[in-house]
């Protein structure tokens, strides 16, 4: 893949990583410092939201908020793997094709405290770039559990791509 969805590869790349020899307690813990989240609420959280954009790519509605939550992504890690591998494919069958970034707009639902939604103009690149940031900063609270925990991380995890290429041209 070349181009935004390169980044996107990297990252789920990153989670398939830290997740294969992680402990099962470990990713279904929740720490109190860090608002009784657990390693596994943040993956799964990730991992359909960018189900969210694939499923509503082909109609032109992507709505975050009617993820499916499942308990299986955030408690089994085999689940979550699998998931990543599943997004890997969907993203890479989409690159392949053409159809990524998608040239048609989007309309992409924005939920309120009331349980109301209004529909605002988008595009799948826009809401590539979207899933990038959401999910460097869910990564960077995963990467913080993981030092509750006790478990290293390595030193580009939770960091964005840019801000990586920022310090090696400093330390250059």
């Amino acid at each position: 893949m070349t181009g935004l969805p390169a980044t996107h590869q990297f990252l789920l790349k990153q989670a398939t990583q830290l997740l294969a020899g992680m402990d099962p307690d470990i990713y279904t813990r929740p720490s109190a410092l860090c608002l009784n989240s657990a390693i596994g609420g943040h993956v799964r959280h990730c991992l359909e939201h960018y189900g969210s954009l694939l499923q509503g790519l082909p109609g032109g509605q992507v709505d975050y908020d009617a993820r499916r939550r499942d308990p299986a992504v955030e408690t089994r890690i085999p689940a979550a793997l699998s998931l990543v591998e599943s997004i890997l494919t969907a993203l890479g069958e989409l690159v392949h094709h053409r159809r990524l970034p998608s040239p048609h707009p989007l309309m992409v639902r924005s939920m309120h405290g009331d349980g109301t939604g209004d529909w605002h103009p988008s595009s799948a690149g826009r809401e590539l770039q979207f899933l990038v940031s959401h999910t460097i900063h869910h990564f960077v609270l995963i990467a913080a559990l993981c030092c509750v925990h006790g478990i290293p991380v390595e030193p580009g995890f939770g960091v964005a791509p840019s801000t990586l290429s920022y310090r090696a041209a400093c330390h250059a």
